[in-house]
């Protein structure tokens, strides 16, 4: 067990060491290059420049997390090769299979932590990101970041909303009529602001202000309500402005988008794509990981190592740019979306098998 533990912590602090030195390189260079032209045009504050690569960082984060993966992969199987450990486990009786299982463990924790990020702080962060671009640097008009007025229907009622703030996801002046609109209403609601509740897939009303009408449509009752339960169950995607990236959505955002935007005949075949990357693309870290198993574990003399490294990174460039060739001809029509999406990760995977199972047997 305390070797299992010694390999993965041997891992993770090459892993996350390079993912911290990237980030760092590519910030650094990406600041010399602003301050140059970016910054000196619009002359922002030392705070908002804090905060303009302080949100993009998720993204960039996301980006090199598979390559950190790969290079720690690298890096240790061979730290471990040189040292002797691999041949005294292997001789020991220990199959490569069994030795990668610490390694593998780690990957699909990667992988995870990927999935994680990109659902629940990439679309955040993103958001902050274009409006802090858009808003705060830019100068650009306030309404870019908003949905502008709409109206929303369902049974016997309609909702109605000056905007949609997406950041917050949040309805502002909100107007809501119960009833046969326009003819017999039963109640009239007027709120500064709304919210999706996702438990009970409703709008809610903060503070509400409603009147209860008689049969005449005259108001009988009025009384404030700090929480109001609309019938109105159109999530948020369902508001968004068509502009907002894929990255500002979660997976269930996003497909509920698709669903809707096919209901209306909309062609959407780019956010369908993006779609299945949202699954796809964070198994690159357990298959990078699989990609350093046949080749740095392979023989412990130096010069199989150094050709091994080099079969590695060649491996992933050709999974990073096959994956962006598969996606244009999904984008043309010529291809499935799903195929584009994982047909890389099944070459991958089926070749990085193959050849473990081929050292495992000593071949």
């Amino acid at each position: 067990m305390r070797i299992w533990v010694y390999f993965v912590s041997q891992y993770l602090k090459t892993a996350f060491g390079f993912l911290f030195f990237a980030l760092s390189l590519y910030f650094i260079l990406t600041y010399m290059e602003d301050s140059q032209h970016y910054f000196n045009k619009y002359k922002p504050s030392n705070s908002t420049i804090f905060f303009y690569y302080f949100w993009q960082a998720p993204s960039i984060a996301i980006q090199f997390l598979p390559f950190s993966v790969l290079i720690s992969g690298i890096v240790t199987n061979w730290i471990l090769a040189k040292h002797g450990e691999i041949a005294a486990l292997r001789a020991a009786g220990l199959s490569m299979m069994k030795i990668s299982i610490p390694l593998v463990s780690v990957g699909i924790l990667f992988t995870a932590f990927h999935f994680t990020l990109s659902e629940l702080i990439l679309p955040e962060s993103t958001t902050h990101y274009l409006k802090l671009r858009n808003v705060d640097i830019e100068k650009k008009k306030i309404d870019n970041v908003f949905t502008e007025s709409q109206w929303l229907k369902a049974a016997n009622t309609i909702l109605h909303f000056h905007k949609y703030d997406e950041m917050k996801q949040e309805l502002l002046k909100v107007e809501y009529f119960k009833g046969n609109y326009p003819k017999k209403l039963s109640e009239i609601v007027h709120a500064q602001s709304g919210y999706f509740d996702e438990n009970i897939e409703r709008w809610v009303l903060r503070n509400a202000l409603v009147r209860h009408l008689d049969n005449i449509n005259t108001s009988a009752v009025t009384e404030v309500k700090p929480l109001y339960v609309t019938n109105i169950d159109f999530a948020p995607p369902k508001i968004l402005n068509r502009e907002s990236e894929s990255s500002q959505l979660s997976f269930w955002q996003l497909r509920r988008l698709i669903a809707e935007a096919e209901i209306a005949g909309t062609n959407i075949s780019d956010r369908v794509i993006d779609l299945y990357m949202k699954i796809s693309t964070p198994f690159a870290n357990l298959l990078f990981l699989f990609l350093t198993l046949p080749f740095a574990l392979k023989k412990e003399r130096q010069e199989e190592t150094y050709i091994g490294i080099v079969i590695c990174l060649v491996a992933a460039l050709i999974y990073w740019f096959g994956n962006m060739a598969l996606r244009s001809f999904a984008l043309k029509g010529e291809l499935n979306p799903f195929l584009a999406a994982w047909t890389m990760n099944v070459l991958v995977a089926t070749l990085s098998y193959m050849l473990i199972r081929k050292l495992d047997k000593g071949q």
